[in-house]
C-alpha cells in the first residue's frame, strides 16, 4: 500500500497538550508514534477532538517503562493508559498485524499479535478512522482512502464488512454513532450488514456496552442516533425493555442542550428515563397483588434493572440513583408542605425535579401543576 501524505499543521490550540508530551517522549526514545484515529478525524474537520489516542511501534511494555504515571490494561487489546489526572489519561496502542484469535462467534478475543503501520491500517473498522498524523513531520497519513471518505462525507469499512461486524459487533453501533455525528453516509453493505447482524450485539459483554451507551447518548446527537439505532434494529439488543415516546425524545434532546452549554450531565438520569415505562408497566401489576406501595415499587424497580443489566451493564451507584428518581416521583406529585424542605435538601432532588418536569411538558401534561409548584418553592 502506498499512502497518501498531507502536509497539513494543526492549531496548537486544537491539540491535548498532554497527547503531545506522549507523542515526543517516544518519538524521543526513538519509536515510531502517531497520533491516529478519530482526534485526526475530528482536526481535518475542524472540530475539537474529546480524546486523542496515540499509535506506535514501541511494545505496550515498552511504553510503560517511558511513563512513571502508566498503566497496562486490557487482555483482549494489550493497551498503555498514560495517566495525568484521575479521569485523564491518553492511551496508547501498539500496531496490530491482521493475526487475530476469534471465539466459534467470529468474535475477536485476543489481538496482540503485533505489526507495523501498514498492518494497522487493515485492523481499524472505518476509512475515516484509519488517519495517521505525523506531528514531527506535520502529515496527515492515509493509505485507504479516508480523507476522500472525508471530503465526500461518506463511510466505508476497511475489508469485508460481513466479516468486520462478526469480529466486533460493537463496530455496528459506532457506525450509528459516527453517522450522526460527521452526518456522514454509511455505505451500502454497511447498512445491509447492520440490519442482518444485530443480534451479534448479544455476544458483547454488557460491561462493554455499558462504556459505549454513554458515547451513544451523551453528545449533541443523541436523538438522531437513537432513532437511528431504532431503525436498523440495534435498540432492542441495547434496551429491550424500551420503546420510543415524547419522554425520551424530550430527555434525549435536553440532555444535548444541557452539553451544548457545557452543563452537567449523567447517564443515571437517561436510564431512569428509558426504563420508567417499563417500570410503571411492572409496577401496576405488582400493585394488584402487593398492598404496600413501597415494596411494589421496590420490587418493579429491581426487576426491570436486572433486565437491564442482561444487556447493558449498570454500576451500583447508578441503579441507586435510578431508583432514587423512580421513588421520589411519588413524593413530588403529593406536594407534601410538610416535606418541601426535607426533600429540597435532598441531593437527589434536582434530577427527580428535572424528571417530573419532562414527564409534565410530555407524556403525564396532568402534572404541570406539580411541576410550577416545585419551581415556585425553589425560588
Amino acid at each position: 500500500m502506498k499512502p497518501i501524505r498531507q502536509s497539513i499543521k494543526f492549531d496548537k490550540k486544537l491539540l491535548d497538550q498532554d497527547a503531545v508530551r506522549v507523542v515526543n517522549t517516544i518519538h524521543k526514545a526513538g519509536f515510531e508514534v502517531y497520533l491516529v484515529g478519530g482526534c485526526v478525524r475530528d482536526l481535518l474537520l475542524g472540530l475539537e477532538p474529546k480524546d486523542f489516542d496515540v499509535a506506535t511501534n514501541a511494545k505496550p511494555e515498552q511504553v510503560h517503562k517511558l511513563f512513571k504515571r502508566s498503566r497496562l490494561i486490557g487482555r483482549r487489546f494489550r493497551l498503555v493508559h498514560v495517566m495525568f489526572s484521575a479521569r485523564h489519561f491518553i492511551e496508547v496502542a501498539t500496531f496490530r498485524s491482521g493475526q487475530v484469535q476469534t471465539a466459534k462467534s467470529g468474535v475477536i478475543v485476543r489481538d496482540n499479535c503485533y505489526g507495523t503501520l501498514e498492518d494497522d491500517v487493515v485492523r481499524r473498522d472505518f476509512n475515516i478512522n484509519a488517519l495517521y498524523y505525523d506531528m514531527h513531520k506535520h502529515e496527515v497519513i492515509d493509505f485507504v482512502g479516508g480523507l476522500k471518505d472525508l471530503e465526500a462525507k461518506e463511510m466505508h469499512m476497511i475489508g469485508d464488512a460481513k466479516l468486520r461486524f462478526e469480529e466486533d459487533p460493537v463496530r455496528m453501533i459506532r457506525a450509528v454513532r459516527f453517522h450522526s455525528k460527521l452526518g456522514a453516509k454509511l455505505s451500502n453493505d454497511i447498512k445491509t450488514c447492520i440490519l442482518n447482524q444485530a443480534p451479534l450485539l448479544s455476544n458483547i459483554s454488557p460491561a462493554r456496552l455499558y462504556e459505549e451507551c454513554i458515547k451513544l447518548f451523551h453528545n449533541e446527537y443523541a436523538f438522531d442516533v437513537y432513532e437511528k439505532l431504532e431503525k436498523y434494529g440495534l435498540l432492542e439488543h441495547l434496551f429491550k425493555q424500551t420503546h420510543k415516546n415524547d419522554f425520551i425524545k424530550k430527555a434525549l434532546l435536553n440532555t444535548s442542550a444541557r452539553i451544548k452549554q457545557n452543563k452537567p450531565v449523567t447517564p443515571a438520569f437517561l436510564f431512569a428515563v428509558f426504563l420508567w415505562q417499563s417500570q410503571n408497566e411492572r409496577f401496576t401489576i405488582i400493585n394488584k397483588k402487593q398492598r404496600s406501595f413501597y415494596l411494589a415499587m421496590t420490587q418493579a424497580s429491581e426487576e426491570v434493572i436486572i433486565n437491564q443489566i442482561k444487556q447493558v451493564s449498570l454500576p451500583k451507584w447508578l441503579t441507586a440513583r435510578i431508583r432514587d428518581i423512580w421513588m421520589m416521583q411519588s413524593i413530588l406529585e403529593r406536594k407534601d408542605p410538610k416535606k418541601v424542605d426535607d426533600l429540597l435538601q435532598n441531593p437527589r432532588f434536582r434530577m427527580a425535579y428535572d424528571f417530573l418536569i419532562l414527564r409534565s411538558q410530555s407524556i403525564n401534561p396532568e402534572l404541570k401543576d406539580v411541576a410550577k409548584f416545585w419551581t415556585k418553592v425553589q425560588q
